[in-house]
């Protein structure tokens, strides 16, 4: 623990903040915690900093600041998840073990994320959460226009049918939101659930059904008790106003007739404060900001709130989890390919993969990427597991190759080279396969013409050199001269 100052009686029982924030997002996280005690004077609040091992990072604030060893994680499974993951999803898969930390110490905690910025007096939830063990907080609780009313899904054509709205945005992201939760140690059942989910499934992959840790609690009301929280002004982002604004009264935000609780600053730029989100899709579902001044002005006064708080520096930072010994990066292919090997050395299928930020053997780490997982048939050429990685995550790569390693091998290492330098996948240098290429067959056309240029020379020389020409050479020298007399050149 660094930098824990108890507050209040420190009694278990208590209402305790808490968030995770990794160190690029302490700027958000430093903002968050602000606010939050602003609003609870002598408040606690508990802050995991999950790729900070060594505690090099700290907000210097009043508040209880952990590491995932301080939640009793043992080094070995921080690391297996701190390659399977980048560092957001690492960030997110840590959730439901904070919070289980804070109610099996006999607390209630209040679950935030480190894009929010809170205008009032959480409590009340906290309260429910006591009594009803977790509960969750929706998207929205008004409802939208139809999916017809907003643009297309990007990467698909520009027509309806291809149509995608908040509420289908909020299917896709499941339908409650983490960035505001609370629990009581009646909801450890859930919390086992979902950290053994997360553990290895924390991913953002819509299509599978996987939003990060989001996604999972949409089966929380049917697998759990939980209590659903619907009252107005909590966890509150563009998604809640499709037909209201903030207002302001006495100076205090105001949303739907009731104090505004919450703000989720989602998808939102601090950089751009004109704009209320920068991601090009969600703004155009989202009002416009002239649309909502109230909603603007909260961007706004939030994103000078983050550059003051050293956004920008914190934004700089790196993280020890996304670098290997020696200055090489940890890419999305390596992270799949070790993934892969993880879940099936789970599953009784192999020998565990080797792990760098475990043994500090990046040698032996990428010795075992270049290796195939599989020895490759007869006539096959073998393909890196790294490559395999790349096979793995993405969808229209799989498309394409089905049988890799297999029968498609040769031909998605040989692609391979044409994508990177086409900007389509990214691989690094070590892996993109040397291809010897044939030179491309000559155009039919230009042959032709190179054959009679060929010709017309050969027979042009042939003239030059037989006995007529020489002959008739003084009569073309005189015609010569006689020309130029004439014409003056």
């Amino acid at each position: 623990m660094v930098g824990y100052v108890p507050l209040g009686n420190g009694s278990h029982n208590a209402v305790v903040g808490c968030a995770v924030a990794s160190r690029r997002f302490l700027g958000q996280a430093r903002v968050l915690v602000e606010s939050y005690l602003e609003q609870h004077p002598g408040g606690r609040f508990t802050l995991l900093i999950p790729d900070d091992p060594d505690g090099e990072r700290s907000l210097g604030l009043p508040i209880e600041e952990l590491r995932p060893a301080d939640l009793g994680m043992d080094s070995a499974e921080l690391h297996r998840m701190a390659l399977s993951y980048n560092v957001k999803e690492l960030a997110c898969a840590m959730k439901g073990r904070l919070l289980r930390f804070v109610v099996e110490r006999g607390d209630v905690g209040i679950l935030l994320d480190g894009d929010v910025c809170v205008y009032d007096d959480l409590t009340p939830i906290a309260e429910v959460a006591r009594a009803e063990g977790l509960v969750l907080t929706p998207h929205g609780t008004v409802p939208h226009l139809p999916p017809d009313r907003y643009p297309p899904m990007p990467g698909h054509a520009p027509r309806m049918r291809n149509a995608l709205g908040p509420d289908q945005m909020m299917v896709l992201a499941g339908t409650f939101n983490t960035g505001l939760m609370a629990a009581s140690a009646g909801a450890v059942p859930f919390l086992e659930w979902w950290n053994e989910r997360t553990a290895r499934y924390c991913l953002l992959e819509p299509g599978r059904g996987l939003f990060q840790e989001q996604g999972w609690t949409t089966l929380a009301p049917t697998l759990f008790d939980c209590h659903v929280f619907h009252a107005p002004g909590w966890n509150v982002s563009l998604f809640a106003l499709p037909h209201d604004d903030v207002t302001w009264e006495d100076g205090r935000p105001r949303v739907q007739g009731a104090p505004l609780r919450c703000f989720h600053f989602i998808t939102f730029d601090p950089r751009s404060p004109e704009k209320l989100s920068g991601t090009v899709h969600i703004e155009g579902v989202w009002p416009a900001a002239e649309e909502r001044p109230g909603a603007a002005r909260v961007c706004r006064e939030y994103a000078a709130r983050l550059m003051a708080a050293g956004h920008e520096e914190a934004l700089a930072d790196t993280s020890p989890y996304e670098w290997l010994d020696g200055g090489i990066p940890v890419d999305p292919n390596m992270r799949a390919a070790y993934a892969e090997a993880l879940l099936q050395h789970e599953a009784g299928r192999g020998e565990a993969p080797p792990n760098p930020f475990e043994d500090g053997d990046v040698d032996g780490f990428l010795t075992w990427l270049d290796a195939p997982a599989e020895p490759p048939s007869e006539g096959e050429p073998p393909v890196p597991r790294y490559l395999v990685g790349l096979h793995t995550r993405l969808p229209w790569v799989f498309g394409s190759f089905r049988d890799v390693p297999g029968e498609d091998s040769e031909r998605f290492l040989s692609w391979v080279p044409d994508a990177v330098d086409a900007g389509d996948v990214e691989v690094a240098e070590r892996w993109v396969p040397e291809i010897e290429r044939e030179p491309p067959p000559p155009d039919p056309a230009l042959v032709t013409l190179q054959e009679q240029y060929r010709d017309l020379l050969s027979a042009l020389e042939s003239y030059r050199s037989s006995r007529s020409w020489r002959m008739t050479a003084p009569l073309r020298r005189a015609a010569g001269l006689a020309r130029v007399r004439r014409t003056g050149r």
